[in-house]
């Protein structure tokens, strides 16, 4: 049961991230056609461009860890006996928790501190923006204890 709504969160999040890559296309497109075109520069367009670029990266990176696409020391890890092979992956798992629990943590701080700060054209809450930070650390948390989870049962199995 779990493990469906983990699967259904990042399914959520996937087409989250197609959307907002849509409005990001959409706006650099705009920008484009309105400077090289038209010769009239939208200046909203660089600020909705450079804030979804933001959310991308911050919920990309959190998509990427329930495909446990993340970069590793993989060549370390192989080398170790299967006992050792359990210990890393649950010590790398913590200290990534740790950070995780940092990034929301502080990054809610932050999103609470910048809530009455506007942006300078679109005039939206900079705490909005930076809300992602602590979104993705919570499901960067959640993504990584469930591929954590699975790749020790895979050993076990395996």
């Amino acid at each position: 049961m779990l493990r469906k709504a983990i699967k259904g969160m990042n399914q959520t999040l996937n087409i989250i991230l197609v959307l907002i890559f849509v409005v990001l296309t959409v706006a650099v497109f705009c920008q484009i056609i309105f400077r090289f075109v038209l010769n009239q520069p939208l200046a909203w367009t660089e600020e909705l461009s450079r804030y979804s670029l933001v959310w991308i990266t911050f919920l990309g990176a959190a998509f990427a860890m329930s495909k446990n696409a993340h970069i590793g020391m993989e060549v370390l890890r192989d080398r170790a006996p299967a006992f050792l092979k359990k210990i890393l992956a649950i010590v790398a798992t913590v200290v990534c928790l740790g950070f995780f629990f940092i990034m929301i943590k502080e990054g809610y701080s932050l999103a609470g501190r910048s809530m009455n700060q506007l942006s300078p054209v679109l005039k939206i809450p900079m705490g909005i923006v930076y809300s992602v930070i602590p979104i993705s650390g919570v499901i960067l948390a959640i993504n990584i204890i469930d591929v954590t989870i699975r790749q020790l049962r895979q050993r076990e199995e395996g």
